[in-house]
């Protein structure tokens, strides 16, 4: 599997097990990309090869009745800290506590596990050593059903602490440090890891995990924050912006004479490469110019292009004599790109000969773009009794992190739900409560996506829409 931003930013931090799931359908082995050699066997109810998360390939999915990983005990899972992170797309509760991770412990106690209970929260358990029993931790946010959400919980000898989509949520004293559990040849299965379940007892999770990595230490909030946006790495392009003048001047911006600019273009690949190229116009006295659409442009490899006055007239559409601005080019990979200027006197002659190379800048491509979804028949009133459906769909080509919808009832009040982080195209159902006194005799309501403008959409302008369920 290759090396995404998002676990190169998770082995920066040394973990002592790293389990990417992503293993092929059939596969009986649970690798450790960590280095520590804490590989896992897969058993029970789990399908492998399904689609990913964010920076990764594949995950797992887990049925919620059998399925389970066992990594069998080792020195390196007995740190005296600890920080556990997952990606998870939980799919509803069956009736158990569900383990993402737990190592067991004495009396069937956890040494250490991050679970999602019932009621749709996070829970982190440690066997300190100043305590007989575990010290249980519930966040205070929930993950979203049905999406994804990337959830740490960290412990650093005084405090444990609960992350979700990378923002800190809670913690709790619990002074100590983890109560050990060393390997021997009776405790191997007992006292080891289970990835979705218990090594024993049955604490099945539901839906997907991917992505698990356990920490000797308590990363920080600005690690957990950082591994969490490393995985919505925008893609990015190399920009040129080449200036130009082209024509013949009488005299009033410039030098009378004519002027000529040619912008060569060499692709020094080994692969054939598109890119585009727009002309914005530049106009004097503080008025900005036209901007020209996106034209498509090719290369070979290692073959070269220009584009001249004649090219930049044409792209613009432009009549003018006489024409100054730039040529902006946008690359998926680093070109040569340099410019010729020269220019003629009353006589034709060339006069003045100069060239620039023309650095490249990197920029984002695309962004994402939340917005309410309707039915079929372009109805917001998707209701069961006096619960709401409200689909957000990204329907931008950029990864939208994690939001809030904010649902208004009027005088009725306002309900507000955390959005999970959603990947160009994809959506989720999220469901409010309707106010009981809301249909006199219908009720309206208005549903706002990324309601707190946590996303940088490319349209700002749509996140609004109004319904109304007849009564």
């Amino acid at each position: 599997m290759a090396l995404g931003s998002f676990a190169a930013e998770v082995l920066a931090d040394g973990p002592i097990g790293y389990w990417r799931l992503g293993e092929a359908p059939g596969s009986t082995n649970a690798g450790d990309a960590s280095g520590q050699g804490n590989n896992g066997a897969y058993s029970g109810g789990i399908t492998l090869g399904q689609p990913g998360f964010h920076g990764g390939d594949t995950a797992a999915l887990f049925d919620g009745a059998s399925g389970r990983i066992i990594v069998l005990n080792s020195v390196s899972l007995n740190p005296a800290h600890i920080t556990i992170e997952a990606k998870i797309r939980w799919d509803g509760p069956n009736d158990f506590q569900q383990r993402i991770v737990e190592k067991s412990s004495f009396a069937e106690l956890a040494q250490y596990g991050l679970s999602v209970l019932q009621d749709a929260r996070v829970q982190m358990e440690i066997r300190t050593s100043s305590a007989t029993t575990s010290v249980n931790v519930q966040s205070t946010g929930v993950v979203a059903r049905g999406s994804e959400t990337h959830v740490a919980a960290t412990y650093d000898g005084n405090f444990i602490r609960i992350y979700l989509n990378g923002l800190f949520d809670s913690e709790h004293a619990a002074p100590g440090s983890i109560s050990p559990k060393p390997p021997t040849s009776a405790n191997l299965v007992e006292s080891g890891v289970g990835i979705g379940n218990q090594t024993e007892r049955n604490r099945p999770f539901n839906g997907l995990i991917d992505e698990v990595a356990l920490f000797p230490t308590a990363l920080g909030r600005d690690r957990i924050l950082a591994h969490y946006q490393a995985q919505f790495a925008r893609p990015q392009a190399f920009q040129y912006a080449t200036k130009f003048v082209c024509g013949k001047s009488p005299g009033r911006i410039v030098a009378p004479g004519v002027y000529f600019t040619a912008v060569n273009v060499h692709n020094p690949t080994y692969r054939a490469i598109r890119f585009r190229v727009k002309v914005a116009v530049a106009l004097p006295g503080l008025r900005p110019g036209p901007v020209s659409k996106f034209v498509d442009a090719k290369l070979g490899p290692d073959e070269a292009l220009e584009i001249d006055c004649p090219d930049i007239s044409k792209i613009a559409e432009a009549r003018e004599d006489f024409l100054k601005g730039f040529v902006v080019l946008e690359s998926p990979v680093e070109l040569d790109v340099v410019a010729v200027y020269t220019a003629a006197g009353s006589d034709g002659q060339v006069e003045t000969l100069h060239t620039e190379r023309v650095p490249a800048r990197r920029v984002e491509v695309g962004r994402a773009d939340l917005v309410p979804v309707p039915d079929a028949n372009g109805s917001f009133c998707r209701r069961k009794d006096l619960t709401l459906t409200v689909t957000i769909k990204n329907q931008g080509i950029g990864a939208a992190g994690a939001s809030v919808t904010k649902v208004d009832f009027g005088a009725l009040g306002q309900v507000s739900m955390p959005t999970p982080p959603l990947a160009p195209g994809a959506s989720v159902d999220l469901f409010f409560p309707i106010p009981p006194g809301c249909f006199d005799p219908d009720c309206e309501f208005r549903i706002t996506a990324d309601a707190n403008n946590q996303v940088n959409e490319s349209n700002e302008g749509n996140n609004v829409a109004d319904g109304s369920c007849r009564g």
